[in-house]
């Protein structure tokens, strides 16, 4: 009987044994498929992922694409340097552009008082601290200069009498003689004389203001003559006993005709254009200059600044204010790169200025123009 009970325990233990082990098998194979289900789950999360940020990516490429677009089409076009036409004369505006291979130069103020640009008119007096450079006034000498003068009294500045005697030269050769230089530079105690001269002809019966615009009618104001800068000279014509030739009024003269049409060239602009004088070619600029008199006064200004005056058939007055609305200009003739002109702002205005000058340059002039400015001129 015991025995039978062991047998029957030994069966019982066995058969446990064995549903344990199926027990463990199906939970060992569970567990098998539920790892593989979550393996294929995370790889499926993956790959989802993976194409989600795909397409996110390809959107966003797509954006960025047209917004880049966008942008492009909305900025606004690079400048490009102006180029010349390569026929005649031409002024181009290169005020977005820097001067190429510059160097950096010091002027003093007494070089650029002697530049050539001290604008002098009715509302722009002389600088205060200009009688410091009149000692390098010379004499017009006949002899010398072969410049025929009224008399030994006729002065101006070295530079002046330097591109006259060079203009002269050219017109003799065109067969114009007998120019006659009848004035040059004033001094402020001359220019006073003559102001007061004229103010005593009608001060018994006006006074203040009244008084002095009367007496602008026919002199300027002292400090306000363009003689007093000792870069103006007026000119007409003298033969020694031609009574046929000294006849003519200079201004109906070819001789004149030929001075205003070539003394740009060397430097030299008529200075006070009003309408039909000296010419019939000459056109009113008066509401500019504020002198409505005529005058037959040249002036020096350099010949690049001369040139670009010339032409836009500017006066001295219109082309410092275009300068300031364009501070970098070029010049070209047929092509051919002549000037370059700059005009920056005066930060000491009676001090030295330092500018900038193009390597290139064969030669340059600084200036002050009198209006708060210095005007850089090359010349290639």
């Amino acid at each position: 009987m015991a025995k039978q009970q062991a047998s029957h325990a030994y069966r019982n233990l066995v058969v446990i044994m064995i549903v344990l082990f199926v027990l463990a098998a199906l939970c060992a194979a569970g567990w098998y498929m539920l790892d593989q289900a979550r393996k294929e789950q995370v790889q499926q999360n993956r790959e989802l992922a993976a194409e989600e940020n795909q397409k996110r990516q390809e959107a966003y490429t797509q954006a960025k694409q047209e917004a880049d677009l966008q942008n492009k089409q909305n900025e606004p076009a690079p400048v490009q340097r102006p180029q010349p036409k390569g026929e005649g004369w031409e002024v181009l505006d290169l005020s977005d552009f820097p001067v190429s291979s510059s160097r950096q130069v010091t002027a003093t103020r007494e070089e650029m008082l002697m530049g050539g640009m001290v604008l002098v008119n009715h509302w722009h007096e002389l600088p205060s601290d200009y009688s410091s450079i009149l000692t390098s006034l010379t004499g017009v000498h006949t002899s010398e200069n072969k410049i025929q003068v009224k008399n030994s009294a006729v002065r101006a500045f070295p530079v002046v009498v330097s591109a006259l005697t060079e203009l002269l030269n050219a017109a003799k050769e065109q067969g114009y003689e007998y120019y006659n230089i009848e004035e040059g530079f004033r001094t402020q105690e001359t220019q006073q004389s003559y102001w007061d001269t004229e103010a005593a002809k009608y001060a018994d019966r006006l006074t203040g203001d009244s008084l002095e615009d009367k007496v602008r009618q026919n002199v300027n104001k002292p400090g306000t003559s363009e003689y007093q800068t000792g870069f103006a000279f007026r000119v007409d014509r003298y033969k020694k006993d031609d009574k046929e030739f000294m006849d003519n009024k200079f201004q109906n003269m070819e001789m004149s005709d030929w001075l205003l049409e070539h003394s740009w060239e060397y430097g030299i602009i008529f200075r006070f254009p009003v309408q039909g004088y000296p010419n019939g070619t000459v056109t009113d600029k008066s509401y500019k200059t504020g002198e409505s008199k005529k005058l037959s006064i040249y002036r020096y200004v350099g010949k690049a600044n001369a040139a670009v005056m010339h032409a836009m058939d500017f006066c001295m007055e219109e082309y410092i204010e275009y300068l300031i609305a364009h501070p970098h200009i070029a010049v070209y003739e047929n092509g051919k790169l002549k000037y370059e002109i700059v005009r920056t702002e005066a930060y000491d205005p009676y001090g030295s200025a330092t500018v900038s000058v193009s390597a290139s340059a064969s030669d340059y002039t600084v200036s002050t123009d009198n209006m708060g400015g210095i005007i850089t001129a090359m010349s290639y």
